[in-house]
């Protein structure tokens, strides 16, 4: 019984932790500029481990997870499709882009693996600058 009550509060606490990931970079950027939130764009390949790390770490952390969906319109793109702007170019995967509605990069992208309290900190900044921007004048 203890097994059965603790595997079901395992499940709900994965549940709680995933990312609703937009279809494609057309559909998030739309999303974006119907709810007012920036993009985090992540450009990752098929191949990489260090992509995989992020993915299953980092980005399953509920704290992380928790702030993507709730301040972000994110999608996950594969360099080998090429299906994305030009803006979203990085030799170097993973990379993570924060851009506007509108598409242009809030702070410069963060390039490589990073622990889930580092990449919180810059999700954070990203949405700093971001409400900075959209601030009154």
């Amino acid at each position: 019984m203890k097994r059965t009550i603790l595997l079901l509060l395992l499940g709900a606490v994965a549940a709680l932790a995933e990312i609703t990931w937009q279809p494609s970079y057309e559909a998030a950027k739309q999303e974006a500029q119907k709810s007012g939130k920036p993009i985090m764009a992540l450009l990752v390949s098929h191949t990489c481990r260090w992509c995989r790390r992020l993915e299953n770490r980092t980005l399953q952390n509920p704290e992380v997870s928790a702030y993507v969906q709730k301040h972000f319109v994110p999608v996950l793109l594969y360099r080998e499709d090429r299906n994305f702007p030009d803006t979203i170019r990085s030799s170097m995967v993973p990379t993570t882009f924060f851009l506007t509605p509108e598409g242009k990069n809030i702070i410069k992208p963060v390039v490589g693996y990073w622990e889930p309290m580092d990449y919180l900190t810059d999700l954070k900044m990203a949405v700093k600058q971001f409400k900075k921007r959209r601030a009154p004048r």
